[in-house]
């Protein structure tokens, strides 16, 4: 199929905005909804998309939700809650708690600043902590503080501080009850909450279903390994800037892969791509004496090297499309011959293999045959997907055959952009610079 590559980039939110401030949704599991005061439908709440004050998020059972506000403050919303973003400033935050249970670690807040937590029966004012707030079905709260300091006062005006280690209950209509120590399963909660923080401390290799924020966190460590690295601003064939990254890396991995890595950075969006490769044997300290391997297709004797998996992920990181290739080496008299087989091709998880249709029909879009076409393929299930190929120079513009092989393939970038029924809409849109495919042996000028 393709053979891309990706690096990251995370949006940077400045905290200095004037007014509302953004939130961004980091991670959802389950099912997860979001609307905004001025549109009463609910709409599908997914990775990296971008809300604002007056935003609600309900989750079903089940099912997960993380923010990050912009000053790095995280809230974790359970299964069967519901929260209101009513205020969202550098100067004050207010969440309202209608039902379920949700975690905050705040943020150290700016002098003057103030963050509070508004539930039916209390209202939690903090400074920079860790805490947890359940609203049960009888309107009652619970309020843990893991660590730091939280005040809490009901609407009747009692107010009460909450330390590390400690809880309380608040029922409707009634006074302060005492504060109670932690116990048992209150300590076992602690321990969760720890290990869950430590997978984001952990940095992980760039893989499919991370965040924007995850990407870079492991892009910016893996890169420090890579064995070849490139990287340009350019303008993509929609007239649209974009960063690219490209890394190789082969540490951290099996002896005989290695990993190729595409980011895709524009104003408004974040696009990446993986492609990791497995040989049939451990890859040489010179990785050029592997991959020029792999423009071979058959001969007398038995090459040194050749792919025995290829897998490859592209996302926007809200949809991907992943496909998954087997290679081996058959005999036919004398010759040896190398063959590739699609065994996997799975758009947002969803495995279309055996879907796929005997013919696909392809079109021009930039008039070009050459440096601009597309295919299209109707699965048998009538979903649909599009693929589409520019071969583009840093100014976005299409070029002619003549002109590409006047100039040659260095002088050139391609932008590849998927397109699925699954996307609703959205699209997946890689443009990758070939000079590092040619620095690793893997394709010749």
């Amino acid at each position: 199929m393709k053979k891309f590559l990706y690096f990251i980039f995370l949006l940077s939110i400045s905290s200095s905005l004037a007014f509302s401030s953004p939130i961004i949704v980091v991670k959802v599991s389950g099912k997860a909804f979001v609307r905004n005061i001025t549109d009463q439908q609910w709409i599908k709440c997914y990775p990296g998309q971008t809300l604002d004050e007056n935003y609600t998020i309900k989750t079903e059972e089940k099912s997960k939700v993380e923010l990050l506000l912009f000053d790095g403050t995280k809230i974790v919303i359970s299964e069967k809650s519901e929260i209101v973003l009513s205020k969202i400033t550098p100067q004050e935050k207010v969440i309202q708690q209608k039902s379920g249970k949700t975690r905050f670690k705040v943020s150290k807040l700016q002098k003057g600043a103030k963050f509070e937590t508004i539930t039916p029966t209390a209202v939690m004012s903090v400074r920079g902590t860790e805490f947890s707030v359940l609203v049960r079905d009888d309107l009652s709260t619970e309020v843990k503080v893991f660590e730091g300091i939280v005040n809490v006062r009901t609407l009747a005006g009692e107010t009460i501080d909450l330390s590390g280690n400690e809880k309380i209950d608040i029922l409707p209509n009634l006074p302060l009850p005492e504060i109670k120590k932690f116990e048992e399963q209150d300590f076992e909660e602690t321990k969760s909450i720890i290990k869950e923080e430590m997978k984001d401390v952990l940095v992980p290799e760039v893989q499919m279903d991370m965040t924007k924020e995850q990407v870079q966190r492991a892009a910016a460590e893996e890169v420090k390994l890579a064995e070849y690295q490139q990287g340009k601003s350019l303008i993509d064939v929609w007239g649209n800037r974009v960063r690219i990254e490209e890394y190789i890396v082969r540490k951290n991995l099996q002896p005989n892969q290695f990993k190729m890595v595409v980011l895709n950075e524009r104003e408004n969006r974040f696009d990446y791509f993986i492609w990791l490769a497995t040989f049939n044997k451990e890859l040489p300290t010179d990785l050029t004496l592997a991959t020029k391997w792999l423009s071979w297709k058959e001969g007398a004797t038995l090459p040194e090297y050749y792919l025995k998996e290829s897998y490859s992920g592209a996302s926007n990181t809200i949809d991907k499309v992943e496909w998954k290739l087997a290679g081996s080496v058959v005999q036919e008299n004398s010759i040896y011959k190398y063959q590739q087989n699609l065994v996997s091709y799975k758009i947002n998880n969803i495995e279309k293999i055996n879907l796929i249709p005997e013919t696909m029909t392809v079109s021009y879009p930039k008039g070009d045959k050459f440096s601009a076409y597309t295919y299209s393929i109707v699965f048998k299930d009538n979903t649909w997907a599009k693929e589409s190929y520019y071969w583009i120079d840093d100014n976005g513009i299409v070029q002619s055959r003549k002109d590409f092989v006047s100039n040659g393939l260095l002088n050139y970038n391609q932008e590849l952009v998927f397109e699925a029924s699954e996307f609703e809409g959205r699209t997946i849109d890689l443009v990758v610079e070939p000079k590092i495919f040619v620095d690793a042996g893997i394709i010749k000028k």
